[in-house]
């Protein structure tokens, strides 16, 4: 396959599903669907994925009395790759604008993130607390989950633009997304269909900018401050998760002594994708209470 030939531009976003919107760093891929007069869900997906990894929530909501919206995060998908500081307040920036020009933002609604995703969700929830009503985590990064060299190479100037040129490519994050399907027999349907945002220009820039400028394992004050707000929250983790391991499900909880903790046995990293059966009827339970 090679990788980043093509330019995202009108004619290649006519051809490609779902819709596009442009705000001030470019156009977002998204998808909105339900009713308009229920709850609105944001679906954010997480590092390398686009938001395919939402396909049966999303479906399964859609056809529920919310309205769902899910995109692809700058870099990822089919969104726009600008030239940028691919960080959290860029990324919560993106989410605000979206809303916004939407006409989305007028209500409180409902934030559902998975791994980097959760990142994000926290992030934003932090920023603008008015406008969550309730929020879902699936295996969110934020915490360290112990000493990791590849992790301190990257804070190291010089050796951490070494350590991405040889060692983070386009076939290393294919690779690299097995590991978070435990056991799941259909996950090469799965990365045919992650392999299509590889083929626009940026992809990876957007990658690299992100892992040198996302702040992973450091966000234990956002989660406190936003465990301290009256924000009911959920967290989901798969008990086979090697990607952020499911022992550190206990930082987020003591970080947020009231979250409401499923533990998903048997799965890794996508509870929401590989185990939907278990995910969807707890996630509505969430949505429809009266928490």
């Amino acid at each position: 396959m090679a990788f980043e030939t093509l330019e995202l531009n009108d004619n290649e976003r006519s051809r490609l599903p779902g819709s596009f919107i442009e705000i001030s760093e470019g156009y977002v891929h998204y998808e909105l669907t339900g009713s308009e007069n229920g709850d609105l869900v944001v679906l954010i997906h997480g590092f390398s994925s686009p938001y395919l990894v939402w396909d049966y929530i999303f479906e399964e909501l859609g056809q529920s009395e919310f309205q769902v919206l899910r995109y692809d995060l700058f870099g990822r998908g089919f969104s726009d790759r600008p030239i940028a500081n691919y960080n959290f307040a860029f990324f919560v920036q993106q989410l605000h604008e979206l809303l916004q020009k939407l006409n989305l933002s007028n209500k409180k609604f409902n934030l559902v993130g998975l791994s980097m995703g959760g990142g994000i969700t926290m992030t934003f929830a932090d920023q603008y607390p008015d406008l969550i009503k309730k929020i879902t985590l699936f295996d969110p990064i934020g915490f360290s989950s112990g000493i990791n060299i590849q992790y301190l190479a990257l804070k190291i100037p010089f050796l951490n633009r070494l350590f991405l040129k040889f060692l983070i490519n386009h076939q290393m994050l294919i690779n690299s997304q097995k590991p978070d399907f435990y056991m799941y027999k259909e996950v090469d349907q799965y990365l045919e269909q992650f392999k299509a945002q590889l083929k626009y220009k940026g992809y990876l820039k957007a990658i690299h900018s992100t892992i040198l400028n996302s702040p992973f394992n450091s966000l234990k004050n956002v989660y406190q401050r936003v465990g301290k707000l009256n924000i009911p929250i959920q967290l989901f983790w798969g008990e086979k998760d090697k990607t952020i391991p499911f022992k550190t499900n206990e930082k987020v909880r003591a970080a947020i002594p009231h979250i409401i903790f499923h533990p998903i046995p048997n799965c890794g990293h996508m509870p929401q994708y590989t185990h939907p059966q278990a995910v969807i009827p707890l996630l509505l339970e969430f949505l429809r209470s009266n928490l």
